[in-house]
């Protein structure tokens, strides 16, 4: 193309950029432009015209630059999910007020609430403040630097589980050696080994560990079985890891999530074909595979998976012949007081009530429980006789919170919501706490990139099945430990995760009109133009 041609071509496509306001997407939109005027002037040139008019004609077939410029913009501007935005802002702030309030109430008894107090208390929950920071930061960045480095977020995701896999292998081969390396180590090499096998930290990265998955499924989806066999063994892997060094309470339900979870992305790519495989297989290689991981999830502790299932769906069995320190008992009390719950208001319970309630006599004298099965009990357990006098020095002015399981506004919020507001009240915050998966896959299949809906699904989807686990098991239904409530239950790294995830919804979405996919192994480029 001659000079002056390429002069014009460029002096168009400048005019056009001026008229955009988002300009991360101009090269995309260049390359397109050009490609039209380059096919205009391949047609004008067939008629016979030099490369100069060729190049005139084609750019004026284009019409005004900034008529182009203004449609373009229009059409590549950066866009945001305002329900789904709405709705994690009020769940941060409902959670926020509801742990401020248990602060007030706990470190000041309910008798006086002062500002020094209300100072301290937000200073606390300041994992909030940084789960409204990873919130916005990866709204803005979280997309864009995923399609610039989705290899590299690859790499570094299985080399870091690699890496504690590995040391993992070594403490148990070389004991000795590596404790006495460890002995000799810097402050810092300890705390990074400390929070290197921390289970809460491990829960965080199981949560961050889906959409990874989903990244490694969608880059490999076009080779065969590449893509499912590297999706099973990042699964594998991270089974493996919480068997064996995060096994606990708190890693038994998001691991079992996880599965699933991966389990919806492969049917969901299979259905949509995006293998090179007949649907019909794939979708029956996702269903084997999850099978596989299952059983590897559960065989291990069988025990354990039987106990926790009769814990779910007989309670009474295990709490009748156990003591009211045994998470079967907390079931049965939880389904005992929902059943007498209010449309309205606060459960109706006399100070007897409370009384029986708070020393688990009801269930043990009045009702079915044989405490400790009539066994002669140890230091642990003790007497019934025992625990009520324990428990009796916590009710000289009982109260509907000092009846309920320990940690009941962590485990037990929405049967808290119940029990202290009535049905009605209760379900209105639910809703609000069930829109937030619903819209962040309204917002998923919203978008047309394919890497961005796919990303933003798997989020989406661990949004829902970490809601209604987390629901079914605060109505008394606890199987196992209790998941993450998104951006309502406490701590550092449930806020922050679920801020992490929401947060690449959002720029997904966000970016979803100004920037397409680059080939790559796997993958074709995906226009996102409209």
């Amino acid at each position: 193309m001659p000079s002056e041609t390429c002069d014009a071509v460029e002096n168009f496509l400048r005019d056009v950029d001026d008229q955009i306001s988002c300009k991360l997407g101009l090269d995309s939109v260049n390359e397109e432009l050009r490609a039209h005027i380059e096919d205009r002037m391949e047609f004008y040139q067939e008629y016979g015209l030099d490369g100069d008019e060729a190049c005139r004609r084609a750019i004026r077939d284009m019409g005004a630059p900034d008529v182009v410029g203004l449609e373009l913009n229009q059409s590549h501007r950066l866009r945001t999910a305002k329900p789904l935005l709405f709705v994690i802002l009020a769940l941060m702030l409902a959670g926020f007020a509801g742990e401020l309030l248990r602060l007030g109430v706990s470190w000041n008894q309910g008798i006086y609430w002062t500002l020094a107090d209300t100072i301290s208390d937000v200073l606390y929950l300041k994992y909030y403040f940084w789960g409204l920071l990873a919130l916005f930061v990866t709204a803005r960045f979280g997309y864009p630097f995923l399609l610039k480095h989705t290899k590299g977020v690859c790499i570094v995701s299985m080399a870091t589980l690699a890496a504690v896999g590995g040391f993992w292998i070594l403490s148990g081969l070389f004991p000795g050696v590596l404790d006495k390396i460890m002995s000799n180590a810097p402050y810092f090499v300890h705390r990074l080994q400390g929070a290197v096998f921390n289970s809460s930290i491990f829960v965080g990265a199981v949560q961050l560990a889906v959409p990874v998955g989903a990244i490694l499924l969608y880059r490999r989806r076009k080779d065969g079985y590449r893509g499912f066999l590297l999706l099973f063994f990042w699964q594998i892997f991270l089974v493996l890891l919480s068997g064996r060094i995060f096994w606990s309470g708190s890693t038994y339900i998001p691991v079992l999530l996880l599965l699933f979870a991966c389990l919806g992305i492969s049917l969901y790519l299979s259905s949509r074909g995006e293998f090179r495989i007949p649907k019909g297989r794939g979708m029956a290689l996702s269903i084997l595979s999850f099978c596989v991981l299952l059983a590897l999830w559960a065989v291990p502790k069988w025990d354990r998976v039987k106990e926790n299932l009769e814990l779910c769906v007989n309670p009474d069995a295990r709490a009748s012949v156990t003591t009211a320190w045994d998470d079967s008992y907390n079931n049965v009390l939880i389904r005992e007081l929902l059943g007498r719950a209010r449309a309205f208001g606060e459960i109706e319970l006399t100070g007897e009530d409370l009384v029986r309630y708070g020393t688990a006599r009801w269930y043990y004298e009045d009702g079915p429980g044989n405490w400790n099965d009539g066994r002669e009990t140890d230091l642990v357990s003790g007497s019934l006789e025992r625990h009520v006098e324990f428990r009796m020095q916590h009710l000289d002015e009982p109260a509907l919170r000092d009846i309920l399981p320990q940690h009941y506004m962590e485990n037990y919020r929405a049967s808290w919501w119940i029990l202290r507001y009535g049905w009605v009240p209760a379900l209105a915050l639910m809703l609000l706490v069930a829109a937030l998966p619903a819209l962040a896959l309204w917002t998923a299949f919203r978008i047309r990139n394919g890497l961005g809906r796919l990303v933003s699904f798997s989020a989406g989807l661990l949004f829902a099945l970490q809601t209604a686990v987390y629901l079914l098991e605060g109505f008394g239904f606890q199987f196992g430990g209790f998941p993450n409530l998104p951006f309502v239950a406490e701590g550092t790294i449930s806020i922050t995760g679920s801020a992490v995830l929401a947060g690449l919804i959002l720029s997904a979405y966000r970016f979803d009109t100004v920037l397409g996919e680059k080939k790559g192994p796997g993958a074709t480029s995906s226009g996102s133009g409209r």
